[in-house]
């Protein structure tokens, strides 16, 4: 998942800046920068980035409403050398307002902000299912962060309501999106749904007996009368078979 954002400001000292910020975090693209309001306008309205690092000092902001023509479309986030501009900001709904030169923390500050001011994403990105992904980027509900997790790093994920769950060996992190929506975009040959409760990791599984599966942090989990016929049919190209084993 990306978070894309534009900068448009006359000082290129603050774009190069905010360009070695935005290169630090994983999940931030920039989709472009401007130095001339005008220009950077009809661009932001051709992209449509997520949000829009706007330099207020720009003088041809002066008698032109340049926030309104863009605030329908995306995020503001203002950027000065000057406070007295604030309240105006505000007033125009921004996100947040940085003074340049911007550090490294208010702009890690920020984009907290950020995060929780767009709207919820999918907690799968939609690209999961293609064969190339190994990684996902969840955006946790508690803390609204985003963290990235590696497929293989996940064990179980479990479903309560509209929440879930993932279980990594030593943490967990819960996202808010339905586990059918989960399920439908995880790749197949990795997860396997067997509780309408639990989609598992196969390759953490140590030994299933009867109806219980047991996962190698120790983990033991219900396997679903509903789901116990799909999920033997999935191994049983990979069981041994002895002469005294019954049909599954």
């Amino acid at each position: 998942m990306k978070i894309t954002c534009f900068i448009i400001d006359e000082d290129l000292k603050s774009i190069d800046t905010l360009k070695k910020h935005i290169h630090d975090i994983v999940f931030l693209e920039l989709v472009g920068f401007q130095t001339k309001a005008e220009e950077g306008i009809a661009q932001v309205k051709m992209i449509m980035p997520d949000f829009v690092f706007l330099g207020i000092d720009v003088p041809a902001f002066e008698g032109v409403d340049f926030p309104g023509l863009i605030a329908h479309i995306t995020k503001i986030v203002y950027i000065s050398m000057f406070t007295e501009y604030a309240f105006e900001a505000f007033k125009h709904n921004a996100v947040d307002y940085l003074l340049k030169p911007v550090s490294k923390l208010k702009f890690m500050q920020c984009i907290a902000k950020i995060i929780y001011a767009l709207p919820q994403p999918s907690a799968v990105p939609q690209k999961l299912q293609s064969t190339n992904a190994s990684y996902i980027y969840l955006k946790e509900l508690a803390t609204s962060r985003l963290f990235k997790i590696e497929l293989d790093d996940i064990f179980y994920i479990e479903s309560n309501n509209n929440n879930v769950t993932f279980n990594l060996d030593r943490e967990a992190h819960v996202v808010q999106v339905p586990l059918k929506k989960i399920i439908s975009q995880l790749p197949p040959d990795l997860f396997l749904r067997i509780h309408k409760s639990f989609i598992v990791n196969h390759t953490k599984i140590i030994h299933i007996d009867g109806n219980m599966v047991v996962l190698k942090n120790k983990t033991v989990l219900l396997l679903g009368s509903t789901y116990k016929e799909s999920f033997y049919d999935h191994i049983k190209t990979n069981i041994v078979k002895t002469g005294r084993d019954k049909q599954f």
